[in-house]
């Protein structure tokens, strides 16, 4: 009995050792895991804080070139020229003036953006073909502007009026029909508040067109939307309407004083009020002779790019300007800069023979049997270009 006894107590005994080793591994076991999940958390911890840490933003470059010429002067001496002897089947005369303009087309061909001056209205036949002072020029000249490649056009000049209300409609819905931006000149006051917002290689832009002049003409009363005159209060609420909306801003500017080289006071102050407003690019003409390019504050300002094709005599008049520069866009996350780049300016001749044979020649194909003393014009009027003699800006770019 008394062995019995003895025999459960060592059994009991061995149940607890048993039980105290089970307890005791238990325990070693939780203070391991205990152990290896506090080791194991800042190594965790510092792989998701990896993870979640926002990537360096990438920096991306963008950029468009622009290229602009002058004056469209449509004497009757450049479109009779232009004259084909044939009769559409409107029975009006047909013309074509892409014959003037094959040492351009190949000037321009690889620029994004091609600018020029449509300075005499193109009203319709109907009205009648007709040169200075009362201008109408044939639908070929703008046809064949684009043909040659210009997709930028302003309408705003001191010719807008001469055929007045119903040519201004009818150039209008012509520029609506061919894929140009061309501005300054409307049909509705609906068509002249729109905002017009184009993209070039990623950069959003928008031109505006404005003349200080419509040689006395009064515009219709009313009817304000049919020519843009420069006005300080409406030029201020059309940039406003724009400018947060657009990389870049560029103002066409029908201004200055004709037949000087020098711009004038009024145009100098324009360029500083357009420039406090935020516009980036102003183009300029009217004077029908070339004036400088400057940069003022940030603003880059072509105060006169001259004729581009005209009937006018004298080399003042013959000379026109031909500028180039580039628009760049760096964008690093929520930043953006915009910078003017490569501008470049060179010169045109327009050449004829008795008013015939009309060209617009750069003076790098030129010889001395088609101008004798290129070389030394070439030399008079470069230096206008840049007066400043800011390293900004090129002379003479066109091969």
């Amino acid at each position: 009995m008394k062995k019995e006894y003895h025999s459960r107590l060592e059994r009991k005994k061995q149940r607890k050792k048993r039980l105290f080793v089970v307890l005791i591994f238990l325990l070693l076991l939780i203070t391991l895991s205990t152990f290896f999940v506090i080791m194991l958390q800042p190594h965790e911890t510092k792989e998701k804080r990896k993870e979640e840490k926002p990537q360096e933003p990438k920096e991306i470059n963008q950029e468009f070139s622009l290229i602009a010429v002058g004056d469209a002067l449509i004497h009757d001496g450049v479109y009779n020229d232009a004259n084909t002897g044939k009769k559409g089947s409107d029975g009006y005369a047909t013309y074509s003036f892409s014959k003037m303009f094959p040492y351009i087309k190949e000037v321009i061909k690889d620029y994004d953006l091609k600018f020029y001056n449509q300075e005499t209205i193109i009203g319709g036949k109907q009205l009648g073909v007709s040169s200075y002072p009362r201008f109408n020029s044939p639908d070929e000249i703008g046809l064949d502007m684009i043909n040659t490649g210009f997709n930028l056009v302003n309408l705003a000049t001191n010719h807008t009026l001469d055929k007045g209300e119903k040519a201004i409609l009818y150039s209008r819905n012509f520029w609506n029909k061919q894929n140009v931006y061309a501005v300054g000149s409307y049909s509705s006051p609906q068509e002249r508040d729109n905002v017009v917002i184009k993209n070039q290689n990623g950069i959003t832009y928008s031109l505006l067109g404005y003349t200080v002049s419509t040689n006395g003409i009064p515009v219709p009363e009313g009817k304000d939307y049919l020519i843009n005159v420069y006005n300080q209060e409406k030029v201020k609420q059309d940039i406003e309407k724009v400018r947060d909306k657009v990389d870049v801003l560029i103002v066409s500017m029908h201004w200055g004083t004709e037949y000087t080289n020098v711009p004038t006071e009024e145009q100098r102050k324009i360029a500083s009020y357009l420039s406090s407003l935020g516009v980036d690019v102003i183009i300029g003409h009217h004077p029908h002779v070339i004036q400088p390019i400057e940069f003022v504050n940030n603003t880059l300002v072509i105060y006169s790019l001259g004729n581009f094709i005209s009937a006018q005599d004298g080399n003042n008049k013959r000379v026109g300007m031909i500028a180039a520069f580039k628009i760049h866009k760096k964008e690093k996350g929520e930043e953006k800069v915009i910078t003017i780049e490569d501008v470049k300016g060179d010169l045109l001749w327009t050449y004829h023979k008795g008013y015939r044979q009309f060209k617009v020649i750069p003076f790098s194909k030129l010889n001395r049997d088609l101008l004798s003393d290129y070389q030394a014009i070439y030399k008079e009027y470069s230096e206008i270009i840049n007066k400043t003699k800011d390293s900004r800006i090129q002379t003479g770019f066109i091969k």
